[in-house]
């Protein structure tokens, strides 16, 4: 007998969040560091359980299961860390096969902190309620799997750092039920052991900063040290769909050895070479899957897919049918994922007919009523300074068609690290000296980042080159000539873009694009993030006004309201 299914979704690791899942649907989900404003926050996301409730308006008692996803939580914000978080450090350097990876989880699994947890849990009433604890890389995989566009039998790949000793997975997806066939050890990890390692060696913040080593790639060449790349990980030549640590080191060791392999070689060829072996490990690790299983529909989730030019690389291979990037690939995604698993594995035990809902948008997040802009603007002594326009989206867009840049906090949070209109900083793409500006004096950032173009959707295949619907910046695409207008939106060294092009999926910010295109004759317009540089996306009302404070806006658009300094 058919029935609702109400799945609280949890993550309590790196990025930590909470989702609210109803019959397979998302409701609500956001991440902790949008309220609390600390870029990539680990702990408990207490403020993210109350929220999604809120968003979704359903009480909490109506909750049938809670979904946490990882079994092992070592990233804890404290100062000092749990007994087990402290063990899985001293053993990790010596965990090299996979039964003692799964050893060392289910011993450590029992020593998971739930303290902050479940007290939240009993006062809100849910504490009598049955915990599924999913895998860290099955919810990364749950994610991309369960809301593929497509209806066929998939290959799903996950890839990151690390999540419960492991750092990849290779699994077939059937129906409602996702095989794993392979799986790598986060000794063997590529992202750790390569990406996030160069990361360090540059002076970037490791976890964090691995799109900055993207950004810098185009300016080097990898010609000049990409042999001594080659030694630190491989394709396992036994077991073809795992990855292989050959540089002996871990952890600590590795820097003292980049140092010795890499010195004196430029920091542009290092991330050049860096990028250059994770596209070459990428995609020879994506043939030997599909070989293996004789399927060609991808759908990948994990860190390592937010590295767009790689996506782009598998994307345009030959063996490669289609292929469904999760948007949220990161840690920050897979409270949706736990949550999904479990959904699934309650009606598969239940005998409910499950429900499976492609990937439609992801404004999950919250949205603020003009009185309530009005209150803050007022709190905060902005108001003399706001207007309440009714045509908010025109009078954007004549802004930005004017070189002004503009701050834009509208509608419900974006799902993931991308903003996608809602909570995003706009300007004129075709005005090369926003990028100055931008980096500068607004986002306070590196200057060889580039930005990214939001583009009409009928309008991409005039800028992108082998367009398809590309609507969460989760791939990049070569452009055309007509995209000099859309210049600043490029990479300046590639040309390449990371689009987000935009259907009716959401009306208001379409409108901006739509009255710019008017004005302008161009089909988009420069999109990048709302925050200063260091700080997460900006959640509140309030962030988003201290940080046109803190910025060189020209204004926000706020609700309906536009604020002008």
């Amino acid at each position: 007998m058919k029935r609702d299914v109400v799945v609280l979704g949890i993550h309590d690791g790196h990025n930590a969040g909470a989702a609210l899942i109803r019959n397979g649907s998302t409701l609500a989900a956001i991440n902790e560091e949008r309220l609390n404003n600390v870029k990539n926050y680990s702990g408990p996301p207490l403020l993210s359980i109350k929220k999604v409730f809120q968003i979704a308006q359903i009480e909490p008692p109506e909750t049938d299961i809670i979904a946490l996803s990882g079994l092992l939580r070592t990233h804890a914000p404290l100062k000092e860390k749990p007994f087990h978080a402290k063990l899985y450090e001293r053993l990790t350097p010596y965990v090299h096969s996979h039964a003692f990876c799964h050893m060392l989880v289910g011993v450590l699994h029992r020593f998971r902190k739930m303290d902050q947890l479940n007290r939240l849990f009993q006062e809100m009433g849910i504490s009598d309620r049955e915990i599924f604890f999913v895998e860290h890389h099955l919810a990364h995989a749950a994610c991309a799997y369960y809301q593929r566009p497509w209806e066929d039998n998939t290959l799903v790949l996950t890839l990151d750092g690390a999540g419960d000793c492991l750092s990849s997975t290779v699994s077939i997806g059937e129906g409602f039920k996702i095989k794993r066939i392979a799986s790598s050890t986060h000794y063997d990890s590529i992202s750790n052991n390569l990406y996030s390692e160069i990361t360090g060696y540059l002076g970037l913040k490791r976890w964090e900063h691995e799109y900055k080593v993207m950004g810098l790639a185009p300016y080097g060449r990898p010609k000049h040290c990409i042999e001594e790349m080659r030694k630190l990980i491989r394709i396992n030549p036994k077991k073809p769909l795992e990855f292989q640590n050959t540089s002996g080191a871990y952890l600590s060791q590795i820097q003292p050895l980049l140092r010795k392999k890499l010195a004196e070689h430029r920091f542009d060829n290092i991330a050049a070479t860096c990028q250059a072996y994770f596209e070459e490990l990428l995609c020879q690790w994506v043939r030997n899957c599909i070989k293996e299983t004789g399927i060609k529909k991808l759908a990948c989730a994990g860190g390592s897919f937010l590295n767009v030019k790689a996506n782009k690389i598998v994307r345009e291979m030959e063996e490669v049918e289609d292929v469904f990037f999760y948007p949220a690939a990161d840690d920050g995604g897979t409270p949706v994922g736990a949550a999904l698993e479990a959904y699934y594995r309650v009606c598969e035990r239940e005998g409910i007919e499950p429900e499976r809902h492609e990937l439609s948008d992801l404004y999950y997040g919250a949205e603020y009523d003009d009185e309530y802009i009005r209150y803050v603007l007022q709190k905060t002594g902005w108001l003399a300074k706001a207007s309440h326009i009714q045509d908010i989206e025109g009078e954007v867009a004549n802004l930005i068609a004017q070189g002004k840049i503009i701050g834009r906090f509208s509608g419900r949070d974006e799902w993931g690290p991308r903003a996608l209109g809602n909570r995003s900083i706009l300007a004129d793409p075709r005005d090369l000296g926003v990028i100055r500006k931008l980096n500068f004096a607004i986002k306070h950032r590196d200057f060889w980042m580039p930005f990214a173009p939001s583009v009409l959707e009928e309008r991409a295949s005039d800028y992108l080159v082998d367009f398809r619907p590309a609507r969460y910046m989760i791939e990049a695409f070569d452009t055309t000539e007509k995209a000099d207008e859309i210049a600043a939106g490029l990479h300046p060294q590639d040309r390449t873009a990371r689009p987000q092009t935009l259907n009716e999926g959401n009306p208001s910010y379409r409108k901006i694009l739509e009255e710019f295109q008017r004005i302008t004759g161009v089909g988009g317009v420069l999109n990048t993030s709302f925050n200063l540089h260091g700080y997460p996306i900006v959640g509140t009302p309030e962030l988003a006004l201290q940080t046109l404070d803190q910025s060189a806006l020209d204004g926000l658009a706020i609700g309906n309201w536009l604020v002008r300094r």
